[in-house]
């Protein structure tokens, strides 16, 4: 049985805009991190209703955010994340995949 990836909204996000540990961006995404004691990597995604109108478009955002997360998840830190999908994202599916591996890529060199 795999343990659960996904922080509930309730418990984790408040703290983890508070005070990340690290955090780091490009134009279309910031992603938030912060230390847990759960022994595993956790993941929530913040897309704002305002932006993305339509909620087949940030579920599809979410589950891809979700997919690149589960192919990193053995190799990041254990640590809460949070990604936050900003206004400006736009392009490609594989624009999105790409700058994702780009920022997973910076929080595994960083705890190396």
């Amino acid at each position: 049985m795999t343990p659960k990836r996904s922080i509930p909204s309730s418990e984790g996000f408040g703290e983890i805009f508070k005070k990340p540990d690290q955090k780091f961006s490009n134009k279309s995404i910031l992603i938030l991190s912060k230390a847990n004691t759960y022994g595993v990597s956790r993941i929530g995604v913040a897309i704002r209703k305002k932006d993305f109108r339509l909620a087949v478009k940030r579920n599809s955002i979410k589950r891809k955010i979700k997919g690149s997360f589960n192919s990193k998840v053995l190799e990041l830190p254990s640590s809460d994340y949070v990604v936050l999908v900003k206004k400006s994202l736009t392009g490609s599916d594989e624009k999105l995949k790409k700058d994702l591996e780009t920022i997973w890529q910076k929080f595994i060199d960083k705890n190396v």
